[in-house]
């Protein structure tokens, strides 16, 4: 009986070629992070709670590519996606998921409140059916310091993070074994054990 053939998002070469990315290096701190917002052990349960793929042919097309998908459960909670022009990149756009019920208890305002006070990053209710109506999705340029600096006043952190996680890993495995990478998860978690 054959092996079935890798996929690309979990090939060592998608690794590579991700690796010569400009923010390689600040995808995998972030990557680590929201693990160890995640899980207390991220390393514990790789692939039973949680699954990276690298570069992914997630909506992709020719003025923008995925880079990552970070799935807990059935879920993707981060990605960062390039956006293009003429073939070359000019902006990655980070998409993180946190429990709105969380996001909303920690800021005494509404999803949409949130939204229309930062006017730079975006923040909407996701209509992914895993969070069961209780999931927010905050977009953010990498490359705008003032977004960033919009971002990091919101408690993206444990708070409202794992109350989303624990929610997805109840819903058991999601379809992802195949695609997760794990020469790319190796390298994240060396990161993670830096935010244990």
């Amino acid at each position: 009986m054959s092996k079935a053939p890798v996929r690309p998002a979990a090939s060592v070469e998608n690794f590579e070629r991700l690796q010569r990315d400009p923010l390689f290096e600040d995808l995998a701190e972030l990557i680590a992070e929201v693990l160890s917002y995640a899980f207390d052990a991220p390393a514990a349960v790789e692939i039973e709670q949680w699954t990276i793929s690298c570069l992914p042919s997630t909506n992709r097309s020719a003025e923008r590519h995925r880079l990552f998908t970070l799935n807990i459960g059935p879920m993707e909670i981060l990605s960062v996606e390039c956006h293009l022009v003429g073939g070359k990149p000019i902006e990655h756009v980070m998409s993180v998921y946190v429990s709105s019920s969380a996001l909303e208890s920690r800021t005494g305002c509404s999803i949409e409140e949130l939204d229309a006070k930062h006017d730079l990053v975006a923040i909407r209710r996701t209509e992914l059916a895993s969070a069961d109506g209780d999931g927010t999705v905050i977009d953010c340029s990498l490359e705008d310091s003032d977004a960033l600096e919009q971002f990091a006043q919101l408690p993206v952190d444990m708070t409202t993070v794992r109350p989303l996680a624990e929610h997805l890993v109840a819903k058991g495995k999601g379809p992802f074994r195949q695609y997760h990478n794990a020469g790319f998860a190796k390298y994240v978690l060396e990161r993670s054990l830096d935010h244990g």
